[in-house]
């Protein structure tokens, strides 16, 4: 019973974040990266833009591979410290995010999607615990 709930709740919580975050992200460009490289980024709560108040930062690595590839790093907000890691298939990624949380080591999933965008990148990913936080980055 448990495990039927908890696939329910991934599907639900996969639709309703490509629903309510991918309308203002549907126009595309096709950007040429390297097969590896790495990434910096600003996290925010609302959509990027001018007016979005950044919260934290990313940066890290990624390998890519045929319409997919893998990604991991470090995050950085003002009230904690850790690190992602995951893959991604296409727009929508899977991955896991860890911090420290009273000197123990905690791990989350997390789910989301991205797109490329004026040469860089744009997305939105959640987890069981928290908001739903946007980050738009650059490839270096």
């Amino acid at each position: 019973m448990m495990k039927k709930i908890a696939i329910i709740s991934l599907c639900l919580l996969l639709g309703v974040s490509i629903a309510a975050a991918a309308p203002g992200m549907r126009q595309q460009q096709t950007t040429t990266l390297d097969p590896t490289g790495t990434f910096i980024g600003d996290i925010t709560y609302q959509r990027p833009g001018p007016n979005a108040t950044i919260v934290g930062t990313i940066a890290g690595n990624y390998t890519l591979k045929n319409r997919g590839g893998q990604f991991n790093g470090e995050w950085n907000t003002v009230n904690n410290t850790g690190t992602f890691r995951g893959r991604f298939v296409r727009f929508i990624f899977l991955g896991r995010i860890s911090m420290m949380v009273n000197g123990t080591q905690k791990s989350l999933p997390i789910i989301g999607f991205i797109v490329a965008k004026d040469g860089g990148f744009i997305g939105r990913g959640m987890s069981l615990i928290g908001p739903a936080l946007y980050f738009k980055g650059t490839y270096i």
